[in-house]
């Protein structure tokens, strides 16, 4: 009889000491931007039992030390690299979680998101409710009600006080079941090349075979053209003879990126966590 997994999610997540261009809350120290995502994240756990590994790209010996006080607890590897850089980090977050057994879910964490309390906890609740759905986003992407990709109409589930519905693609922060992400990992570890979008269109086989995507696409920027053209160059095979997955995400959000431009739509974040920066910045 195969053993009953050790863990309700294995974690890894990715830091590096660079602030992105516009931070919310106007966070100069990226120090400082990740003690508040480590701090809401720990809360976006509520109850559930982690397996946490950590990659440490290029980062002081500070951002280590953060991690040992947010969770103090928590059954952790710390993996020290050398400024290998986006591509390889999450690369190495698909080797580290697609081969663990600790847990049949995993979630790809990066250090630029906020998460409302229990939101992963609300996440994996979605995922074990509903066990024929692959990966689950807990973000919503302003994309999803702008661009053409995006407006299919699909499969909506309405509990948990959420809208879930199927979607086309995400970003790289996702939660997915080990077994789904061990057979999808060869697609995934094209993103050294490739887009996030192209992976996820690929794998959701979603606008991706409609030549009309391609020609409407344009309206939207070269980006979105582009990247029906890379699902087919890196990932045809997936696209041809590979098993349709299933996207789902949440509206409203129950996290959003730290980018001004990426704020999930819907929440008023100033309100949840606002006063919180501030007083992170001011007390530094």
């Amino acid at each position: 009889m195969e053993a009953k997994p050790k863990f309700d999610l294995a974690v890894c997540y990715r830091i590096y000491p660079g602030v992105s261009r516009d931070p919310i809350f106007g966070f100069k120290e990226k120090l400082l931007l990740a003690r508040l995502n480590l701090e809401t994240f720990r809360e976006g756990l509520g109850d559930l039992k982690i397996k946490l590994w950590v990659l440490l790209d290029n980062c002081p010996p500070a951002y280590a030390g953060l991690f040992k006080e947010i969770f103090p607890n928590t059954p952790m590897e710390l993996i020290p690299l050398g400024g290998e850089g986006n591509g390889a980090t999450f690369i190495r977050q698909v080797e580290i979680l697609s081969k663990q057994t600790d847990a049949d879910l995993v979630y790809f964490a990066e250090d630029d998101y906020l998460y409302l309390p229990r939101s992963l906890e609300r996440t994996v609740n979605f995922m074990r409710r509903h066990p024929g759905i692959d990966f689950v986003t807990p973000y919503y992407h302003a994309d999803f009600d702008s661009k053409y990709v995006h407006q299919i109409r699909g499969k909506e589930v309405v509990e948990d006080n959420c809208r879930w519905r199927m979607v086309t693609s995400t970003c790289l922060t996702f939660m997915a079941r080990r077994n789904a992400l061990a057979e999808s990992s060869v697609v995934f570890k094209t993103y050294n090349h490739n887009s996030d979008l192209a992976i996820w269109m690929a794998l959701t086989k979603r606008r991706v075979c409609n030549p009309w995507s391609w020609i409407r696409s344009a309206k939207d920027g070269l980006f979105f053209t582009a990247s029906h053209a890379m699902a087919w160059r890196f990932a045809w095979r997936q696209i041809l003879f590979g098993r349709r997955r299933t996207l789902w995400s949440p509206s409203p959000a129950l996290i959003t990126h730290m980018e001004n431009s990426g704020l999930a739509p819907g929440v008023d974040w100033e309100n949840f966590f606002g006063a919180r920066a501030q007083a992170l910045i001011q007390n530094k």
